[in-house]
């Protein structure tokens, strides 16, 4: 009997309501052209508003219901942004909830200079830029190892504690190597500028013990890929030449914050963050959402690109397929990933971020008629 695959859907914040629907349009169109059985389950509330909507009687923003075997039966799970200006313990509480309970060690952040998009940097064309960021999950200083010391009512020292563990560091860099052999989530494989896979390592080895930690097991096991070109950058040279030669960058790993922020700035370089999607993945387990937020300032205006969340979730088609050794997902994310590419090329739909008046549900739309297409 056929399998039958379930996807388990968080809806969010701010412009999540709407970007969302795109999504779960997209994911039927996918299974519908490619001949798979798909289960939607939901989107269910997640976020703030739901927090604050049910009179905050938890330290959660989901429902009581929904536990972490249910999401353990789903073969995949997506959600939108999370998270509002007046609720800044709520987001950590709710994607920390999944990450460390799924053990989603990798997040696969891709940075593509799409053809129609017009690049933020000078003289750069599509596929100019074409990398992605491997960043670890679950350690560095998003371990909740902190405290605070007040005296008479006044804060005065308050500590964060940076972890990180040579397992967890062995299996982020090795999905590295894996990456840039593979060329997996890019547009094509190697790096831009000369066709090398390459993958490049980077943090502030040399002053910060973890990080030379970091680096050390990052050559340890590049002795065990001499096919891939391997360097090391520092994460503040590395956020200069990400400008000023993107072209140069194949396959980055780093730590779970620098990946955090280097990650944002990767999206400005490809021309938008609302064309940054991307995948939180472990070994058994994986859910897709956007790199953006939430972006409370235009929610309800129906504007919000809603391409980084159809792209992860063609991601999470791909991880899927590879794990359950499906190869319709995984023509469901070339094609979905086509398709996008096809709508940006010709132009006609563009949302406002991308310098057009075009609304979500168009751009949406866009790109399921480009799905349903015969090749």
């Amino acid at each position: 009997m056929p399998r039958r695959y379930k996807i388990f859907a968080w809806e969010g914040d701010g412009i999540a309501p709407e970007i969302v629907p795109e999504a779960v349009k997209v994911l039927k169109a996918a299974s519908e052209t490619h001949g798979f059985d798909l289960e939607i389950l939901g989107p269910h509330p997640f976020g703030a508003k739901y927090w604050d909507g049910i009179g905050r009687p938890r330290d959660r923003s989901w429902p009581a219901e929904v536990t972490m075997e249910i999401l353990k039966k789903a073969d995949g799970i997506f959600k939108g942004p999370v998270g509002l200006p007046w609720a800044d313990t709520i987001m950590p509480n709710a994607v920390f909830w999944m990450r460390f309970g799924l053990d989603l060690y990798a997040n696969i952040r891709p940075a593509r200079l799409r053809p129609g998009v017009e690049s933020l940097l000078a003289h750069k064309k599509a596929g100019d830029v074409d990398f992605v960021i491997l960043r670890e999950n679950t350690e560095d200083r998003y371990v909740p190892i902190r405290g605070k010391l007040s005296r008479g009512g006044v804060d005065e020292l308050v500590c964060d504690v940076s972890v990180i563990t040579r397992k967890g560091s062995e299996r982020i860099i090795r999905q590295g190597f894996e990456m840039a052999k593979s060329g997996l989530y890019k547009g094509k494989p190697g790096a831009p500028e000369d066709g090398k896979k390459r993958l490049t390592c980077v943090n502030k080895y040399a002053i910060i013990q973890g990080d030379t930690f970091f680096r050390d097991i990052f050559h340890e096991i590049g002795k065990g890929y001499p096919e891939i070109e391997q360097e090391v950058n520092w994460v503040d040279a590395w956020s200069y030449w990400a400008i000023v030669r993107p072209e140069h960058y194949d396959v980055i790993v780093t730590q779970n914050q620098y990946g955090d922020i280097i990650s944002d700035e990767a999206g400005a370089v490809q021309g938008s963050m609302g064309l940054a999607g991307s995948l939180n993945a472990g070994d058994d387990y994986a859910y897709a959402e956007p790199t953006h937020g939430s972006a409370p300032d235009i929610a309800g205006k129906r504007i919000a690109n809603p391409i980084s969340v159809i792209l992860a979730v063609g991601m999470l088609l791909e991880w899927i397929g590879a794990k359950r050794k499906d190869r319709r997902l995984s023509a469901a994310w070339k094609r979905i990933d086509k398709a996008v590419d096809a709508v940006l090329t010709e132009g006609k739909v563009r949302t406002p971020d991308l310098g057009g008046s075009s609304s979500t549900q168009q751009m949406g739309d866009a790109i399921v008629s480009k799905i349903r297409k015969k090749a």
